[in-house]
């Protein structure tokens, strides 16, 4: 028992001996050369390990717990370093936290960087105020800035790229310089180097962009299919979109999109110029061939398949046991109704119509598509066309009746004796038809006698009659004195019949 209380007492002599306290204030070093150079002003420090803030001589309130944590700093301030040579050639950089063996291992100047993980922010000069969570996060950054990665590999090419934000392993594992980038989901925007602006969010999401900026993608395996793109947008789970300034939502399995509203688009006059009225109409609409079909959609796959391995990609797997594969199915059994782009384009060519309602590719590879909104300005003129040829047949058509009246008024005064110059005769009412007034023009010869004008059903019942003085005249028919209907109105001389014409009355 008194052996095991002397070497006991020994023990803790030579770790007083080891840990020592020296006359700078709150400093504590334990291992080999830890603290060595740490002067008077140098206080608050913590070494534990070889060489932990071996070289510190003014910096304070630092902790290194590992060998060579921390091992050149010399007058840095506020660091914490935990993990074999993390922040191991920090000079005057401060307030840097690095957890993980190697982490923020080249930092020298910058400031507030926080690396958690194996060789996170491994070669991070002058960077500062990043955030790397996870085994070789923003590896290779040297002098990028407000950059927050989560996750294994996570922006692990990054050197001068400034203020992106990342969740998921190997996100924006190759940007370089790329910034303002937001990323979640396992590999999304994994080839990335220079693009900027880009939002991906879900597994592989905006995976095939590299230089491309501007463009977002929501959902899994989301994506753009040309590296370059601009202001691409594709949201929904295997969205593609082919070309820049375009925004496709759902994938080929999709069978409606819609909402409660209908979809609006600007058309403010006070921000439209060059305003011209030549819209092709009918002879447009006529040109065109209503058709009905179903979309190939295996075909359109192989297609976006192709598009992907051409742009050095990789086609996506098949990870979804059958349900995707009745979705497409179910999609390439509707019947739609509709038209051929290629030939509406053939069609508005032949007229010299610039139609807006063609999505013409800018290439020979792309897709073509159809704005059927679009298509309501030719329908609408063609409507007006058919209205104005109406209106014209209808002038004729009252032309032709008038002509028709006006012989039968002379066929009639014909065969009751009545001598046409010395008989009287009736004009045709107008309006006719109308729904409101009505005017009866009539003349009648001085040297005429009695002279009357009765208004009759299509039964041959007198309805009204009105006496007609000599010389030209008027009657008024007013609204309401006669319920809807076809009637006669006749000109009686001396009893006789003279003159006799139609007339109809609306509701």
């Amino acid at each position: 028992m008194k052996k095991v209380i002397f070497l006991t007492c020994i023990w803790v002599m030579a770790l007083a001996c080891a840990i020592n306290s020296n006359a700078q204030i709150g400093v504590t070093k334990y291992g080999t050369n830890a603290l060595a150079n740490n002067a008077v002003t140098g206080d608050y420090n913590t070494g534990l390990g070889y060489f932990a803030l071996g070289a510190n001589t003014s910096g304070n309130r630092n902790t290194g717990s590992g060998a060579n944590v921390l091992r050149f700093n010399t007058t840095g301030i506020y660091n914490t370093g935990m993990g074999a040579a993390a922040l191991y050639q920090n000079t005057t950089g401060y307030n840097n936290s690095g957890f993980g063996a190697y982490a923020l291992f080249t930092n020298t100047t910058g400031y507030r960087n926080t690396a958690t993980g194996n060789e996170a922010l491994r070669l991070n000069t002058s960077g500062h105020e990043n955030n790397a969570n996870g085994a070789f996060s923003l590896y290779n950054n040297t002098t990028g800035f407000f950059n927050e990665a989560y996750g294994n590999h996570s922006m692990y090419s990054n050197t001068t790229g400034y203020s992106n934000t990342t969740s998921g392993h190997y996100v924006l594992y190759s940007n370089s310089t790329g910034y303002y980038n937001s990323c979640i989901g396992h590999l999304s925007m994994n080839r990335n180097t220079t693009g900027y602006n880009n939002t991906a969010i879900g597994n592989r999401a905006l995976y095939e962009n590299i230089s491309g900026s501007r463009n977002t993608a929501l959902g899994s395996t989301a994506d753009v299919l040309a590296s370059n793109l601009n202001n691409a947008t594709a949201i929904g789970y295997g969205a593609l979109v082919n070309a820049s300034h375009k925004v496709r939502v759902g994938n080929t399995a999709v069978t409606s999109i819609g909402g409660q509203v209908g979809w609006t688009t600007f058309s403010d006059g006070r921000y439209k110029k060059d305003i011209q009225e030549n819209v092709q109409g009918l002879t447009f609409i006529n040109s065109l061939r209503p058709v009905t079909y179903s979309v190939n959609v295996k075909g359109l796959n192989e297609y976006y398949n192709k598009l992907r391995r051409s742009s050095g990609g990789n086609t996506l797997p098949d990870e979804d046991n059958g349900e995707m594969k009745k979705s497409e199915d179910a999609a390439a059994a509707i019947i739609y109704n509709g038209f051929v782009a290629q030939e509406v384009e053939l069609a508005a060519k032949k007229l010299n119509f610039e139609f807006s309602g063609v999505d013409k590719p800018a290439n020979d590879n792309g897709l073509y598509g159809l704005r059927y909104d679009n298509f309501i300005s030719p329908l609408v003129k063609s409507v007006q066309e058919l209205s104005a040829k109406n209106t014209e047949k209808d002038s004729l058509i009252s032309d032709l009746q008038t002509q028709v009246s006006e012989l039968k008024s002379l066929i009639t005064r014909s065969l009751n004796g009545i001598p046409i110059t010395s008989s009287g005769y009736l004009k045709q009412n107008a309006p006719n038809p109308f729904n409101q007034n009505t005017v009866i023009s009539y003349h009648i010869p001085d040297n005429a006698g009695h002279a009357q004008i009765r208004i009759t059903d299509v039964n041959g019942r007198l309805i009204k009659a009105f006496n007609a003085a000599k010389g030209d005249g008027q009657i008024n028919i007013r609204s309401g004195e006669l319920p809807a209907g076809t009637y006669s109105y006749t000109l009686f001389v001396n009893n006789r019949p003279v003159d006799t014409r139609q007339m109809v009355m609306q509701k």
